[in-house]
């Protein structure tokens, strides 16, 4: 079935507001370390941020390259929130000091996210420095003495998923109230390191494990949308309380939105391909952008009959959508063929 393009009602947006990082990491999908030349200002931020409020945006996180690295970023969060929007952020965590504390005070954010990406040696692999680890929990320990509410997010590759038990662990000592979990896959600094990448049997593990954290109710552990769909686990690994709680396809475009620092919008920041720009705020304004009638067309035009590879004539494809587009995109090839669905295979009888 395809969505009218009527209003599509735009909840939640990522902005990544630099690309410059303290960092470079191994599985860094955008390949950060350097800002882009020309990245927008704080007042041209501040002008994008009305037009997220006025178009009724209710969450918002702010991601780099590295927040820290963008003067202005706590001005703008508190703005952000000023304005009615619950703003988060995620950081690699690598250097934070009490300056950086008094910045997350005034910016008012929800929630720190703080990338960790397995234990002491797999952490340090990831993020390509022998010091990574510790600061990741000094961090931890900064944020909380400071009474900051903080989150994870772990990266998932072939060589760190044994590390979930002892990282969850960790992560409750250090008082964690959210943790997502999301794999890694073959783009950015990664597109020519397929061997990395999680396989389906690691994939249907994680599953399990988010499953069984869940049920401990401890901490709120979750799939992030690349994990997944319909097998008996889903309706405890979304995150959501919710009695009936299960993927309801790529949002895209339709509920949320991406803005990156130079003032590209795009559906999903997680779509590093300029094939998916739909616009730039100096050019258009974000509401002309969000309001095009052919805009965002993959997800906007969607029907069934689009699905293909593993998820053609799938009996969930008209709820599922076909899973995460950037996920399918590049690792299968097509915007509409499940890379890491684990469902068992269920197809309509065909006439």
């Amino acid at each position: 079935m395809a969505h009218e393009s009527a209003a599509y009602a735009l909840t939640g947006c990522n902005w990544e507001l630099t690309l410059g990082c303290t960092l470079h990491c191994l599985h860094c999908g955008s390949s950060a370390g350097k800002a882009r030349p020309n990245e927008l200002s704080v007042d041209e931020c501040l002008s994008v941020a009305d037009e997220l409020v006025a178009l009724g945006c209710k969450d918002l996180t702010l991601i780099g390259g590295e927040v820290f690295r963008f003067r202005g970023w706590d001005r703008l969060s508190a703005y952000l929130t000023g304005s009615g929007i619950a703003v988060n952020i995620v950081t690699n965590g690598y250097r934070i000091g009490e300056a950086e504390i008094e910045q997350i005070k005034r910016a008012k954010v929800v929630n720190v996210g703080v990338s960790i990406d397995g234990m002491e040696a797999n952490h340090n692999r990831m993020r390509g420095r022998r010091d990574a680890f510790q600061h990741v929990r000094n961090t931890f320990d900064l944020l909380n003495r400071a009474g900051v509410e903080t989150g994870a997010v772990t990266s998932l590759t072939r060589f760190n998923c044994a590390d979930l038990e002892d990282l969850y662990v960790l992560l409750l000592d250090k008082g964690v109230g959210i943790w997502q979990l999301q794999l890694v896959v073959a783009m950015g600094n990664m597109a020519k390191r397929s061997d990395v990448v999680v396989s389906p049997e690691q994939v249907r593990e994680v599953i399990e494990f988010i499953r069984d954290k869940a049920c401990e109710r401890r901490m709120a552990v979750i799939a992030a949308d690349s994990i997944g769909y319909f097998d008996d686990n889903e309706s405890y690994i979304r995150g959501n309380s919710s009695p009936i709680c299960f993927w309801g396809g790529c949002g895209a475009g339709t509920s949320s939105v991406f803005i990156d620092s130079v003032g590209n919008v795009k559906g999903c920041g997680a779509l590093y391909s300029d094939v998916f720009i739909e616009g730039n705020v100096r050019e258009r304004s974000l509401t002309d952008i969000w309001n095009a009638p052919d805009g965002f067309a993959y997800n906007r035009k969607f029907t069934t009959d689009l699905l293909s590879g593993v998820c053609q004539g799938c009996t969930v494809g008209e709820a599922c959508r076909g899973g995460c587009r950037s996920a399918n995109y590049f690792s299968t090839g097509s915007l509409y063929s499940g890379a890491f669905c684990c469902r068992p295979r269920r197809t309509r009888p065909q006439p």
